[in-house]
């Protein structure tokens, strides 16, 4: 067993470390004496040189101290266990240091305790270390260790001159870390240049949130650097640092990498005011840990697809791509959007549908799977460095993008809206029975062809606010499936445009088992004419995607009247919906103010109010926005909703309808008084148009 003494190398004062201080418990595989590298490093020793530009620009290195070339001895560092270089530039400024470690004991220590070396081939290659010697700080007990554990005399005097080096090499950093953050008396506090000596590799690095809307983020420290020009006001001089976090490809798990930067600063700071800073050190560690741990967990939960509940700022992505000096690419620019409603967590649809987004992981880091439907088994140090964030498609918004895992939330379904729909029992049963028999597939009934004829299509046609759009919103519900909302100005206005984006929108509708709604649905129903054939491109791009799709779609419109025949096979169910007559009015009205209070609802009922709100020519749209309204005006008021509020609201709208009959009959007025112009069209000969 070798012997180091009670202390090693220069330490200051009262903070050496002793020997018998340490924990004896961990057992090292010292195992038996490395082979050598071709006999390199066996001398206990360093030797220094610079590395220099000459006038021609060429780099060349001498023994430190030696001014010029003729003076240079023959390099016979070989044999040294260290060696030193600093590297300078052309500006003869210090750009980096090396120090090379040749002996072969050293580099077993150091492939025995520090993790970044556990895999190094110190056979055949020499550890090369660059600027502080941060791993042999680090780790210098577990290096002391290794050494006590030896029991050849010559690698243990090797592992000694090692942390011998580093105690005169970082002495004043040494006794800087020993005052401030080696002591336990205040807050931890550490000055810029010394910032390095408390991150230690592996350890989990807490993000202080830029806002109020970011995350609490954790990563596991890999590496930091920072910039070693000798300016005083210079940009760069911050020091970088990165660490790994374990993301979501929607296939499997991995680590990716980010960093954060660290602007200078004077004097000693608290490490707590910092960017980034070990979690170890936060007041909240443990509440931090325990918050963290959770949400990793809820993150593992989400993988596959999930209809969930958002509410909460999220990261969407815009609809137009990215516009450089080259044109457009891929890419997608996002910007941060209140979202409230429902979602679809689909990590996987995700990266098919905006691939130039995907996550990559680092190349040399295991991936993980989870078993099929199964939930993911992780450490709590790795469930706390888990993303703060998953991918998806917002519902309401239409838009792809990145949510926050704490602002996820299960969804609750509204079944009661589909039986206080109004529309007629008959058509009721219909519609559940056609939507039943097609989400359990019992029969498969499709077309000759492979793949054509297996959706279900609902046309609804009436007039505005009948109940059209709440139908299938009420059907979505009642399914428990998304409701995926599509109009004609998100498609495109070519043919191929539209192709690609139904292709695509219906793909996704089928695999997450959604209803899917085309609101106003005009411009794809109308009859097709030989004179527009643009028009008739979109009519024939759109009845070849209803033959291919295998979900249910609901169809709106208003204007049966230029409806196209060929539509006429492709729809399963065409109801009309009439006009609102008073007694669906009332219902309507009661129905709308449940929603706010079930008392408010029953007093109006009692009142005869109902009664007095039912002759007004309303559709359901407008009543709805009408209680919405007085609701607002209600709460304002502190109370609940008042007759007075129904009228206030519903006032604005009585305005309107008279300005717009007013207009009509201004506009008549006037043509009935005018005298027709001349036809001069009429006069011109054929053929005018192309002189």
């Amino acid at each position: 067993m070798a012997y180091y003494g009670d202390s090693v190398g220069d330490s200051p004062g009262s903070t050496v470390m002793k020997m018998n201080d340490l924990d004896w418990g961990v057992q090292y595989d010292t195992g038996q004496s490395p082979a050598l590298l071709q006999g390199a490093g066996l001398e206990c020793e360093l030797k220094r040189f610079d590395s220099l530009f000459n006038a021609r620009g060429d780099k060349f290195r001498l023994p430190m101290g030696t001014s010029h070339i003729i003076n240079h001895e023959r390099d016979d560092s070989a044999s040294s266990a260290l060696v030193l270089t600093k590297h300078w530039n052309k500006d003869k400024e210090l750009d980096f240091t090396e120090l090379e470690i040749k002996s072969p004991y050293i580099k077993a220590a150091l492939k025995a305790v520090v993790p970044q070396y556990k895999d190094f081939q110190i056979q055949v290659k020499h550890i090369v270390i660059r600027n502080e010697p941060q791993c042999i700080f680090h780790f210098r007990e577990e290096i002391q260790r290794y050494g006590c554990q030896l029991q050849d005399s010559q690698a243990a005097k090797h592992v000694l001159f090692l942390l011998q080096y580093m105690w005169r090499e970082l002495s004043t950093e040494m006794f800087t870390f020993f005052s401030t953050l080696g002591s336990s008396d205040g807050p931890a506090t550490i000055d810029f240049a010394g910032l390095w000596m408390a991150f230690r590799p592996g350890d989990l690095i807490f993000l202080k949130p830029a806002t109020a809307v970011d995350d609490d983020r954790v990563l596991r420290f890999k590496s930091m650097d920072r910039c070693r020009c000798s300016l005083s006001f210079c940009p760069r001089d911050k020091w970088t640092i990165e660490g790994t976090f374990i993301d979501y490809d929607g296939t499997k798990y991995g680590h990716d990498t980010m960093s954060v930067d660290i602007k200078k600063y004077e004097g000693c700071r608290s490490l707590q005011e910092l960017a980034a800073f070990p979690l170890r050190y936060h007041d909240r560690n443990n509440e931090i840990r325990s918050r963290l741990i959770a949400r990793g967990q809820k993150f593992c939960g989400l993988h596959g697809m999930h209809h969930r509940r958002y509410d909460g700022v999220a990261e969407l992505l815009g609809d137009d791509r990215n516009v450089s000096m080259h044109g457009e690419d891929d890419y997608f620019p996002s910007r941060s959007t209140l979202v409230n409603g429902r979602i679809i967590v689909d990590a996987f649809a995700f990266e098919e549908a905006r691939p130039a987004h995907s996550i990559c992981f680092a190349s040399l880091e295991k991936t993980f799977e989870a078993e099929k439907g199964q939930k993911l088994e992780l450490s709590d140090d790795e469930y706390i460095i888990c993303t703060s964030t998953i991918s998806g498609f917002s519902l309401n918004e239409r838009k792809w993008g990145n949510f926050k895992i704490d602002l996820i939330q299960p969804l609750e379904f509204n079944e009661s809206a589909f039986h206080s729909l109004i529309l007629d029992e008959h058509y009721k049963k219909q519609i559940l029975s056609l939507v039943k028999f097609h989400s359990e597939e019992r029969v498969k009934f499709d077309d000759f062809i492979q793949g054509k004829g297996k959706g279900m299509v609902f046309l609804l046609h009436g007039a505005p606010g009948v109940g059209k759009t709440l139908t299938a919103e009420s059907v979505a519900d009642f399914c428990e499936r998304p409701l995926l909302r599509l109009d004609a100005s998100c498609l495109g206005t070519t043919a191929t445009e539209v192709e690609a984006s139904l292709s695509s929108i219906f793909r996704f509708a089928t695999k997450w088992r959604a209803v899917a709604l085309l609101d106003e649905a005009d411009v794809f129903l109308e009859q097709r004419q030989t004179n527009n054939l643009k028009h008739n491109a979109l009519v024939s791009v759109f009845l070849r995607a209803l033959e291919y799709y295998e979900g249910i779609l609901f169809l709106t419109t208003n204007r049966v009247d230029s409806f196209d025949t060929a539509f006429k096979s492709r729809i399963h169910l065409a109801i009309k919906y009439p006009e609102l007559d008073a007694a669906s009015r009332r219902k309507l009205w009661y129905n709308f103010l449940s929603q706010t209070s079930a008392e408010t609802a029953e007093y109006f009922d009692r009142s005869g109010m109902l009664d007095e709100l039912k002759k007004v020519p309303l559709n359901g749209r407008q009543i709805k926005n009408i209680v919405r309204t007085a609701f607002t005006l209600a709460v304002s008021d502190g109370m609940a909703i008042q007759i007075s509020h129904i009228r206030s609201a519903l006032q604005p709208l009585k305005d309107f309808d008279a300005d717009v009959e007013k207009s009509k009959l201004e506009r008549k007025r006037m043509a009935d008084t005018e005298e027709p112009e001349p036809d001069r069209l009429s006069k011109r000969v054929r053929g005018d148009t192309f002189r």
